[in-house]
């Protein structure tokens, strides 16, 4: 018994360098949830990748040759519009990882990711994490897991869309956008795209979000000064 407990790993060991290597992605998102002996696979195998504002990640169409994890900055996600601009449908947080889908089923990319400001992206190659839940199949469930975290993230910004007011869908993506300093880099522009409004509407909104003393607009970003009021009012329909 003493030597089988011997050849047992210490999942600690991995620890450390993981950690050293992924950074926030170590901290937040959906990699945290996962064994250590794949976090530190991830951390092995992937490299890290910076991307200019306006830097396109991948297109609608690509082939699908990476996952990305999120470690820095901000990225979009955009689906393509027959006609007309693309739409963006989620503006991504630290730890968010993104990709997985098109890799794991080898077909063409389905929505486009693209750099909102200057962001260090953790690419993780489709051979080799094919290679890995062939050889390893038990780690299909984290990844399975990603995909339905993903495509809950689409339907709820669907939701949302259908069924709150312009002002509770301003408030949820305020909290979201906000911050430890509590402020959100974002025009007005970019606002509207990302909350699917035009900018008439978003302006009633915001002046309605300042009359309440929630937040303050000063060029080019907006100040949250009172979560808690934008928390009350992100469920109005």
């Amino acid at each position: 018994m003493r030597d089988r407990c011997r050849r047992l790993p210490d999942l600690n060991q991995f620890a450390p360098y993981s950690n050293a290597v992924l950074g926030i992605l170590a901290e937040r998102g959906w990699l945290t949830s996962q064994p250590e002996p794949l976090r530190d696979w991830v951390a092995r195998n992937g490299r890290w990748k910076t991307y200019e504002r306006g830097q396109v990640v991948y297109s609608h169409g690509d082939i699908a040759d990476a996952v990305y994890g999120l470690g820095e900055g901000a990225v979009e996600v955009t689906l393509p519009m027959v006609g007309e601009e693309p739409v963006t449908i989620h503006r991504a947080e630290l730890g968010f990882w993104i990709g997985e889908a098109a890799v794991l089923a080898r077909a063409p990319r389905v929505i486009s990711i693209e750099a909102a400001t200057r962001s260090r992206l953790f690419r993780i190659p489709a051979a080799a994490l094919r290679g890995l839940l062939d050889r390893q199949p038990e780690y299909w469930p984290g990844f399975c897991a990603l995909s339905l975290q993903n495509a809950s993230t689409a339907v709820l910004a669907l939701a949302e869309a259908l069924s709150l007011t312009p002002r509770a869908r301003l408030a949820r993506m305020l909290l979201r956008l906000a911050g430890d300093n509590d402020r959100v880099d974002a025009s007005q522009t970019d606002l509207a795209r990302l909350i699917g409004m035009n900018r008439s509407s978003l302006r009633r909104a915001i002046a309605s979000l300042e009359e309440i003393g929630a937040v303050s607009q000063q060029y080019g970003e907006i100040a949250v000064l009172d979560a808690r009021k934008l928390r009350d009012l992100a469920n109005e329909a």
